[in-house]
């Protein structure tokens, strides 16, 4: 099976599958898809579907990845926006706050896909990461824009002020005419 991966070079992948038995679950039948080329190590699949074909396991492991990118993604929102953390009570306020941040991290996904921009280069560098960015780069983008509103002391209330300010000097604006 071939795919590209993020940086859009053509990977290999080589599969096989093997049915197992394990000791907790004597009377379950189960299949270990075992991945080659994904990672340094190989990836172990175990489902209790059972596969009789290599078409059959390729779906198996697309599932399976896809599945694992949603969970890194309720890992991101859980971690880098202490989304667990929010104090609400109302089932709408959590999916407004919900919907808020899947908005915001869908900027996240669109401002990884510009390379070469200059605020993409400033906030990778602000981001100041020991190693490579890691696979899931939206954590060091994270850390770099936190880092940059961080130093912001007064963040979107001194715009907010300056806006306000001047639609009501604007509204108190009297027309007078000499008679």
């Amino acid at each position: 099976y071939r795919y590209r991966n993020q940086n859009n070079k053509e990977r290999k992948l080589k599969f096989s599958y093997a049915p197992i038995k394990l000791p907790a679950l004597k009377d379950t039948e189960l299949t270990m898809v075992i991945v080659r080329g994904h990672g340094i190590n190989p990836t172990m699949i175990i489902t209790n579907l059972n596969p009789n074909s290599k078409r059959l396991t390729l779906a198996v492991l697309k599932a399976y990845i896809k599945r694992w990118r949603i969970e890194e993604y309720f890992r991101f929102k859980k971690q880098k926006f202490d989304f667990e953390n929010f104090r609400v009570r109302s089932l709408k306020k959590i999916r407004n706050l919900d919907l808020i941040l899947s908005i915001a991290i869908g900027f996240l996904a669109l401002f990884s896909n510009q390379k070469k921009t200059k605020l993409r280069v400033f906030v990778k560098k602000v981001s100041e990461r020991i190693f490579n960015i890691p696979d899931f780069e939206y954590y060091a983008l994270a850390d770099g824009i936190r880092e940059i509103l961080a130093k912001s002391y007064t963040g979107i209330a001194s715009f907010l002020k300056s806006y306000y300010k001047k639609r009501r000097s604007q509204k108190r604006l009297r027309l007078s005419l000499p008679l």
